[in-house]
């Protein structure tokens, strides 16, 4: 596979399989959505602004304006975007992509990763998931991944109507 397949579930099957990886190197703009700093950081550590002929991940995360973190990085990199968020900032990174000129939306694959745990947080982190949801119907192509499997009459109301593409 050398792209992630989009407006689906991606049923991974099994964890650690490099669909994270393949969604950072797949040749299309992408921003991937991750529920935690620590899957960002980790992600970001391997794909460095180092020039080495892979793609530079731009990791977003914490408090504060991220505008010029992001307008510097897409002066360098916007050929080709790859930007790892949480959850919580989806609709403020695409905001301010948006407020830059560039429109995230048409332009870019959004990535949910680990979107098992939308249902699992739900109740708690509401606000933020709800928000993700929300921004996730503007995109032109999402793609929710996870290898923890839920059965189909468990998702969310948002992503019931998503056909879910299996990796064994």
């Amino acid at each position: 596979m050398e792209e992630i397949p989009s407006n689906c579930v991606l049923s991974k099957g099994t964890t650690g399989c490099g669909a994270t990886t393949l969604a950072t190197e797949q040749r299309t703009h992408t921003i991937i959505a991750a529920p935690f700093v620590e899957l960002i950081g980790n992600k970001a550590a391997q794909y460095p602004d180092n020039d080495n002929g892979r793609p530079v991940l731009l990791p977003i995360y914490g408090e504060g304006d991220k505008t010029r973190e992001i307008a510097d990085y897409m002066q360098r990199h916007g050929d080709l975007p790859k930007i790892m968020t949480t959850y919580d900032s989806v609709p403020k990174v695409c905001g301010i992509l948006t407020s830059l000129g560039y429109d995230p939306y048409e332009n870019m694959h959004l990535c949910i990763d680990e979107w098992h745990l939308l249902f699992n947080q739900y109740s708690f982190r509401n606000r933020a998931i709800r928000n993700l949801l929300d921004t996730a119907r503007k995109f032109n192509r999402v793609t929710c991944m996870s290898a923890t499997p839920i059965e189909r009459k468990y998702w969310l109301e948002e992503l019931a109507d998503m056909p879910e593409y299996r990796i064994d």
